[in-house]
Formats: C-alpha cells, sequence, structure tokens
C-alpha cells in the first residue's frame, strides 16, 4: 500500500468518525455531506471511474425505492421540486 493511500485511509476513519458524531448531534446535513467526502475518498481509494459510480447509483436507484425526507422546519425550497410517476425525485436525468 502506497504512502498516499494510507493517508487516505486516514482521512477516511476521521470523516467516519466525525460523520457519526455530527449524525449523533443530529446535524444530518452536516452527515450527508461527510457522507459525500467519504465516498469521494472511497473511490479515489478504490480507483473507481465516475462513469461507474454514475452506473452504480443508476442500477441501485431502478433496484431500490428512495424515500425523500421532507425538508426541516427553518428551510424552504427555492423552487419547486420535479417528482416522478410515483411522488419521488427521479434520481439519474
Amino acid at each position: 500500500m502506497t504512502d498516499r493511500n494510507r493517508q487516505i485511509l486516514v482521512l477516511i476513519d476521521r470523516l467516519s468518525s466525525s460523520a457519526r458524531l455530527a449524525q449523533t448531534l443530529g446535524l444530518h446535513d452536516t452527515a450527508r455531506l461527510l457522507a459525500m467526502a467519504l465516498l469521494d475518498l472511497q473511490t479515489t481509494l478504490h480507483a473507481i471511474s465516475p462513469d461507474e459510480l454514475r452506473t452504480f447509483t443508476r442500477t441501485i436507484a431502478n433496484v431500490v425505492e428512495f424515500k425523500v425526507r421532507p425538508p426541516a422546519n427553518d428551510t424552504q425550497r427555492a423552487e419547486p421540486v420535479e417528482t416522478g410517476q410515483n411522488g419521488h425525485i427521479p434520481f439519474a436525468r
């Protein structure tokens, strides 16, 4: 394992801990942002291309029914959200 990959693993570990803490504190948006950073680091570590990730997520979107969470009480959407036939936001356009 290269030194760069070891450093990426350290970052993954730190961000994982921070994401868990954010979730525990009810900072759900922050936890989601940290999860996206984790995914970015993991795809880099495992040399997963953007096309491979896109194909994977589209496949999962076809299998799993995603639930759309309502906005927090103190937030409003800037514009209306387009929904699919089942009332869910389309995953890939």
